[in-house]
């Protein structure tokens, strides 16, 4: 088996400040942001790549010739443009910080399941011989049968 990632535990501390620096992270980010709903993500317009010099560009040629759209500011253009520039590369470190999360996570899930399930095998082969262990192991024997699962009685 291969242990690239169980000897790496966070200790409680450093678990508790990471969640709470993160969670901060996200209300300071929401005094700023909005959450769309699936179909607004939808609709929204999308600017080609490499628009950001001519946006730029035509934010300068209309504050130079004085063209004001009554319903769309200029300030509000220039804000959005500021606005998306600093949020850029929040994005950036928040997509590397999710993809870390997401794959040590899964690798740690994987070890977990790979040693559980040697610890299981050994464990069945003995509870062959010993009844006391069997009956120890018969939650998990049932969990791991093939078929319909048995209705849990337990309250879940």
């Amino acid at each position: 088996m291969d242990n690239k990632v169980g000897d790496h535990l966070l200790t409680t501390d450093e678990h508790s400040q990471l969640l709470e620096q993160l969670k901060s992270i996200v209300e300071k980010l929401k005094a700023h942001g909005i959450t769309l709903s699936v179909d607004e993500r939808k609709r929204a317009l999308r600017q080609r790549r490499g628009a950001e010099p001519h946006i730029q560009r035509i934010i300068e040629i209309a504050k130079k010739h004085n063209v004001s759209l009554k319903t769309i500011p200029l300030t509000g253009l220039e804000n959005d443009l500021a606005l998306a520039k600093q949020l850029q590369p929040i994005e950036e470190e928040l997509r590397v910080a999710l993809q870390l999360a997401e794959d040590t996570g899964m690798q740690a899930g994987s070890e977990a399941w790979e040693a559980f399930l040697a610890y299981y095998g050994v464990l069945s082969s003995m509870g062959e011989r010993m009844p006391d262990l069997a009956a120890e192991l018969q939650s998990v024997v049932d969990f791991m049968a093939t078929g319909p699962r048995k209705k849990n009685t337990l309250g879940g």
